[in-house]
């Protein structure tokens, strides 16, 4: 990847393939469209904040300015189902826009990224202390009151 390092184009290519996806996807649509709106005049300004995202990690652009955990807790019933199939779109959307050693570069990056946000949200559910179950309970962390009383099947 030396020879040919990730490009803005690179960047802003792939996302627009991606989110053109995502807004028709029947798992990730309806929440994707739910926070952001359905019109392209909505979608503009999260894509360009997204370009900025990549565009920090691969090109030290330093742009991004934004919390992706905040941006991720509050969203009503995220499981890790939806990062599965954020993942999926994202490599379908790299395969047809990359070659081969761009693609892996952000599908190595994307697969990270999306185990970091589902271990904070695991966390999040654990700080909650009600009795909503805890979607990202694979990953190893309880609620302390379930532990207290013998485990989430109390």
């Amino acid at each position: 990847m030396s020879l040919h390092p990730i490009t803005e184009d690179d960047i802003a290519t792939l996302t627009k393939y991606f989110y053109a996806k995502v807004r028709k996807d029947d798992l990730l649509g309806p929440i994707f469209n739910a926070k952001i709106g359905t019109r392209n005049e909505q979608w503009d300004p999260h894509v360009a904040h997204i370009n900025d995202f990549w565009s920090g990690i691969f090109l030290k652009t330093g742009r991004f300015d934004g919390n992706p955990m905040a941006k991720h807790a509050p969203l009503p019933g995220l499981t890790p189902a939806h990062f599965t199939r954020w993942l999926e779109l994202f490599a379908e959307a790299g395969a047809k826009t990359l070659p081969p050693a761009k693609q892996d570069a952000f599908n190595q990056t994307a697969n990270r990224i999306a185990q970091s946000l589902q271990m904070g949200l695991a966390v999040h559910y654990a700080q909650n202390d009600d009795d909503a179950p805890n979607p990202f309970i694979e990953f190893g962390i309880s609620r302390p009151s379930w532990m207290e009383h013998g485990g989430p099947n109390k």
